[in-house]
């Protein structure tokens, strides 16, 4: 049956393609060309061929498939892709200007502490006290251990500070070489240094104090800054600070800063130096003696020193002469109000050399040793007073040999 299908079908492309002859006459001469079966089949499949792709050709123009049309789809493809790539280009600048928008407000935040903790520790250099802060404190001992009982003012107990060295670091002018954190940090050094200062000069001037077994807030009740020691409401600070450990830190010293001053104004108050600036030697002491004119005990509340006639008697702290006169069997007396409580005598004197109303400073001459009054003999009767009880003077100069 193939064979007949392929026989039927030999039979009509013989039939549609015979063998022809194409004649050409040039010059009387005939030549002619023979065109076989196959060379006709081989042209018609080629003009086919051609026909099939031109007709290929024209469709995809009429539908848009052309070379042209693909280049433009890839171009368009492009530029989205490079859209996209903007786009994302955009949003990360964006992204960066609100980052460098956060970082600057964080920075201006940040030198507005430091410019504000700056503000706050030239306020406290500007006092009239923290200058000593930075220098020796009032007091000096030598390798001496001491140990204060805690204050409700401090919140950790206090220890010995002998040992502690923190090195000193500059307020003023401002590095211009240091970052903010620099900067803070050596403010916080600056506290550091201050706050251990600061709890050198109270630790002294409370051991002072309890040299001579007063008792410190009782001391301290006397003072102008109120009842117990020295009261700083934290809630209502007079300068701008930062927030974190800085605040507490500039109230704890603010603190203890008013602590010392009134520790320091109570030990100035003291009667600390020797009466007599001349040579003397001590006679008689504090408390129970045999009376020189009875032979029978009494309670001396003085001391008596001895030197030579006129010796020179001296204020011992600063204060107000309250009293310049003759004083019953104390005879010729000298009686300085210290103020915070205190008031020393000086009896006996041959001459008094200030009056009443007068202020005096500590070693100024108020008067001559004499034997006035009640006595036996050249001398002078030292008494010191506080609230009126009279208080072994012998205590207090031994204090005031560690301020000396």
């Amino acid at each position: 049956m193939v064979s007949d299908v392929l026989e039927d079908a030999r039979s009509r492309i013989l039939s549609t393609f015979p063998e022809r002859q194409i004649y050409l006459r040039s010059g009387g001469e005939v030549t002619y060309y023979n065109l076989s079966t196959r060379l006709q089949l081989g042209f018609v499949f080629i003009v086919g061929l051609m026909f099939v792709i031109c007709l290929v050709s024209f469709a995809n123009f009429a539908l848009g498939f052309t070379p042209l049309h693909n280049s433009s789809k890839e171009a368009q493809q492009v530029e989205a892709r490079f859209t996209r790539l903007l786009a994302d280009s955009q949003a990360k600048e964006q992204k960066a200007r609100l980052r460098l928008v956060e970082q600057q407000e964080s920075f201006r935040e940040m030198a507005a502490g430091i410019e504000a903790r700056h503000n706050a520790l030239s306020q406290i250099v500007g006092s009239d006290t923290l200058p000593e802060i930075i220098a020796e404190p009032v007091v000096t001992f030598a390798d001496a251990q001491v140990l204060v009982s805690p204050t409700i003012r401090d919140a950790d107990e206090r220890v010995a500070r002998r040992n502690i060295t923190v090195s000193h670091a500059s307020l003023t002018p401002l590095p211009n070489d240091n970052t903010l954190n620099a900067i803070g940090t050596t403010q916080t050094k600056f506290l550091m240094n201050a706050e251990t200062k600061l709890l050198d000069r109270i630790d002294h001037n409370r051991m002072v104090i309890n040299t001579t077994d007063m008792d410190t807030e009782t001391l301290l009740q006397q003072s102008a800054v109120g009842q117990g020691g020295p009261f700083i409401p934290l809630d209502t600070m007079d300068f701008p600070i930062a927030d974190g450990e800085f605040q507490p830190r500039i109230m704890t010293i603010k603190a203890r800063l008013a602590e010392a001053e009134a520790l320091e104004a109570a030990v100035r108050a003291m009667p600390l130096a020797h009466p007599v600036a001349n040579d003397s030697m001590q006679t008689s002491g504090f408390g129970v003696r045999r009376d020189p004119f009875t032979r029978r005990p009494t309670f001396h509340q003085g001391l008596d020193f001895i030197s030579g006639h006129m010796a020179p008697i001296v204020a011992t702290a600063p204060g107000t002469v309250i009293y310049s006169g003759v004083k019953g069997s104390y005879g010729r007396t000298v009686e300085i109000d210290h103020g915070h409580g205190f008031v020393t005598r000086y009896a006996h004197l041959r001459k008094a050399h200030v009056k009443r109303g007068q202020i005096v400073e500590a070693g100024d001459k108020i008067g001559g040793m004499g034997s006035t009054g009640r006595s036996t003999a050249t001398h002078l009767h030292y008494e010191v007073l506080f609230q009126g009880r009279a208080y072994d003077p012998k205590k207090f100069l031994k204090a005031g040999l560690y301020v000396q």
